[in-house]
């Protein structure tokens, strides 16, 4: 997976409904942090997406595109990424701060390999 790039509150809604756990990243386009940090983000979700321990989506949304909807998300400051699991936040961060993106998702979203297990015989 790549960035996904959220087009509407509906593609946003849908987005949250189809992955157990998202990372959304609630931007302006006229926020000079926004901008100066999207390669960073961009490289972050193809990371996720190559990691096969980590199932996370990872999308971006512009607060023109949700109008008086964003209120209904409590954004504060741009940028602010919003982990979910389904529809339900499980966390946030307000600012650019990576590396507690990456510890947010590494607490919520990392799957367990608990090897084959061992033979009880038969």
């Amino acid at each position: 997976m790549t960035l996904h790039e959220l087009d509407s509150a509906g593609a946003l809604s849908a987005f949250l409904s189809s992955n157990a756990h998202s990372l959304v990243c609630f931007s302006a386009t006229w926020c000079g942090p926004c901008k100066a940090s999207k390669p960073q983000l961009e490289a972050l979700a193809a990371q996720y997406s190559a990691d096969s321990t980590t199932d996370v989506a990872c999308g971006i949304i512009y607060e023109h595109v949700l109008g008086d909807e964003i209120q209904s998300y409590k954004i504060r400051a741009f940028p602010t990424y919003v982990l979910f699991n389904q529809t339900a936040e499980a966390g946030r961060i307000s600012g650019v701060n990576f590396d507690g993106i990456k510890a947010l998702v590494a607490q919520h979203c990392k799957s367990h390999d608990f090897g084959q297990g061992a033979s009880l015989g038969g």
